[in-house]
């Protein structure tokens, strides 16, 4: 066999050889499709053991914690998953993938509050897009953890520094809402009345409203939260909580007329 020939014939088996992983992978994403789901992590699990320098691989190990995560619900195992991709592979788009996740699963699925606050922190340390989103994230998680002057905080940076967020009224309800939950009605209807004329037509203006209502039923102003309860008939899509409370305020007067 000539030089050339050897030459040739080494390239093609290099080449031949970087193809094994991606169609390893499209086996395995049919295997998805099939909801055959433990043999499509078997698949890809042995692939990221075999090629773990590749793109494939990678892919791999993160389309399995989503398979384990999004349809067997193996909250722990999937977060190890994405834990393992994000210390592998830290320069490519498959990390900002799994950091997401692992940030999510701390807070929605396993509710440990300083670790995705750790992990959201990182998202914004890396400038990840859609900043606003993960400031969002942070001042909602402290807001979970009732610790509702700090949530206020992150609200207002996200208000600042993104002031044309598509997230600014629902910032907005929560920053009224956590003054609500401490009673602290004054700053709370400020806040909300701010909402509700800034973006009248947003959903999150309505259960503004709705908790404007509370407020001044907070306050004894029954007729007040009455009224702003009846403009929501036909608006509110919790019909059943609204005519709740709204029939809740109404047996409140007849019992205060009734005493006068």
């Amino acid at each position: 066999m000539g030089l050339l020939t050897a030459v040739g014939s080494w390239y093609g088996y290099r080449a031949w050889q970087e193809k094994i992983p991606g169609t390893l992978l499209r086996r395995a994403e049919k295997l998805v499709e099939k909801q055959r789901y433990q043999r499509a992590i078997s698949q890809l699990r042995s692939l990221h053991e075999h090629y773990p320098r590749t793109a494939a691989g990678a892919k791999a190990l993160l389309l399995a914690g989503d398979i384990m995560l999004l349809h067997l619900h193996r909250e722990q195992e999937a977060l190890l998953a994405f834990l393992l991709v994000e210390r592998d592979y830290p320069e490519t788009p498959w990390c900002d993938a799994a950091r997401r996740q692992v940030a999510d699963i701390y807070k929605y699925h396993l509710k440990d509050y300083g670790r995705a606050l750790v992990s959201y922190q990182k998202m914004l340390d890396s400038q990840m897009p859609q900043t606003d989103h993960i400031q969002y994230e942070i001042a909602d998680t402290y807001f979970r953890m009732n610790n509702f002057e700090q949530a206020r905080i992150e609200f207002e940076i996200l208000l600042a520094d993104y002031p044309q967020s598509k997230l600014v009224p629902q910032s907005l309800y929560q920053i009224g809402s956590s003054f609500f939950l401490e009673g602290k009605t004054d700053e709370s209807e400020q806040v909300l009345n701010r909402l509700c004329r800034e973006y009248p037509q947003n959903s999150f203006a309505l259960e503004g409203f709705f908790t404007l209502a509370q407020v001044h039923e907070e306050r004894g102003d029954l007729h007040k939260a009455l009224q702003i309860l009846e403009k929501l008939k036909g608006r509110y899509a919790r019909k059943a909580i609204l005519d709740q409370r709204s029939m809740h305020i109404r047996q409140r007067l007849k019992k205060k007329n009734k005493a006068i």
